[in-house]
């Protein structure tokens, strides 16, 4: 499905097909691309792809740009040997010098969604040693310039349409909560959204942060 169609689904849906729309394209398309970076947030796993990385001769690693998270680290490919996610603290204890360790290929890794851009292997392997990451990609902003001849495709699987339409619709209603009825659809969409991923949130409370947020600024 082309991103125009969904803004027009969107728009749609706002009742909002006038001569004078209340939301314009780039305010929609604003929505639709914090909705993309909103389900991949809060589900990783919708954007993971397999990926092919060379590593570094030493314990510390960077993800390449463009990665959100890294997923899991299935093996070595040259050897198929397969490598286990541990902790730090269990390295630690057991190999105090295991940052220096060297070896033919890795066997265990650690990652830390405190530092989500960097993952760490033991033991070092030789230089250009290469690692099947699954990763989730961070998704590409969408940019439009002639929303009447634009073929850009959802970059996503349809079935994280729903999601993604009802966080537009929620990003729609709170650029505007001056009513107690925007206000009451933002929630209703947010909740619908939170639904779809399967999110234990607590929209009602985030919603009163969020209007505390709003007097006091």
């Amino acid at each position: 499905m082309k991103v125009t169609d969904i803004i027009q689904r969107v728009r749609n849906l706002l009742q909002d097909n006038t001569t004078v729309p209340r939301w314009s394209n780039n305010d929609l398309l604003d929505a639709y691309n914090e909705a993309l970076l909103a389900v991949v947030q809060n589900r990783p796993d919708v954007n993971s792809q397999l990926l092919t990385f060379t590593c570094q001769a030493q314990a510390v690693q960077s993800l390449p740009p463009g990665i959100y998270r890294l997923l899991d680290i299935v093996d070595n490919p040259d050897t198929g040997r397969t490598v286990i996610a541990t902790t730090r603290n269990s390295l630690d204890s057991l190999l105090p010098n295991w940052t220096t360790a060297t070896g033919m290929e890795v066997e265990q890794f650690v990652y830390d969604q405190k530092s989500p851009a960097v993952f760490y292997i033991y033991p070092v392997p030789p230089a250009d040693h290469q690692l099947n990451l699954l990763v989730s990609q961070a998704p590409a902003r969408i940019v439009i310039t002639d929303f009447d001849t634009d073929t850009q495709l959802f970059s996503l699987d349809e079935l994280w349409l729903n999601p993604v339409i009802n966080y537009m619709l929620f990003r729609a209603f709170s650029m505007d909560m001056e009513t107690e009825a925007n206000m009451q659809q933002a929630q209703s969409y947010l909740a619908m959204f939170a639904n779809d991923l399967g999110l234990k949130w607590n929209v009602d409370q985030m919603f009163r942060q969020m209007l505390q947020g709003k007097v006091k600024g």
